[in-house]
């Protein structure tokens, strides 16, 4: 397995390009109905990220490669909605999630434009809202920035941890092997640590009148 994986790293310092290409790739699919909702791509973009740390792959081009993928990603499917309508709600595979495109409705009812914006960072909804978006026709001009916005926050939050672990597991000598185990193990940390947050209700008690 560690011998796979300094292969992939040396492949990746040979070919730059592929880590570009996967990571907006990656990004892109995010917003993706359906697709964002099993693709692991924030997982795999940090991943991606640290083992091209390794390899020396320019990080400024990730960076740019994850937000444009990102936004693409979220306009893709805000056109679809503008061009389809809620007819595209019925057709294979949308119509078998009807339950992710209510909970999408109802955090664009709840939110209005911000909901782009906090979709991107909401596992849940993430791949529906900027579809759901078209479909209720949110003006573009709106939807566009915060699609950008948030992006603009979105892949750093994904770039810079990826870089940051392959430039400490190389400081510390780690193996290529143990640089995935360590950055799977951190996402895992991070994504049940804020799932018991949201999870949390908020203390009540200093509110209520004794």
């Amino acid at each position: 397995m560690a011998s796979f994986f300094h292969a992939l790293i040396e492949w990746i310092g040979a070919h730059p390009t592929f880590a570009f290409v996967a990571v907006f790739i990656l990004a892109l699919s995010e917003a993706i109905p359906v697709i964002g909702t099993v693709v692991p791509g924030s997982t795999s973009i940090i991943g991606i990220c640290a083992l091209a740390t390794r390899a020396d792959v320019d990080l400024w081009s990730l960076l740019i490669a994850a937000t444009v993928g990102a936004i693409c990603g979220d306009g893709i499917s805000f056109w679809l909605g503008r061009r389809y309508h809620r007819e595209i709600l019925s057709g294979w595979p949308l119509n078998n999630y009807p339950q992710l495109v209510a909970r999408s409705e109802a955090f664009i009812a709840r939110f209005g434009i911000a909901s782009v914006f906090l979709a991107r960072f909401t596992a849940v909804v993430r791949a529906f809202v900027p579809l759901l978006a078209g479909i209720l026709n949110m003006p573009a001009g709106q939807f566009y920035i915060a699609n950008i916005l948030s992006a603009l926050v979105w892949a750093p939050a994904h770039v810079f941890p990826g870089a940051l672990l392959g430039f400490v597991a190389r400081l510390g000598g780690a193996s290529a092997e143990q640089l995935i185990l360590l950055t799977i193990a951190a996402v895992i940390l991070i994504s049940t640590a804020w799932g018991l947050i949201k999870r949390c209700p908020p203390d009540r008690s200093g509110l209520q009148g004794s």
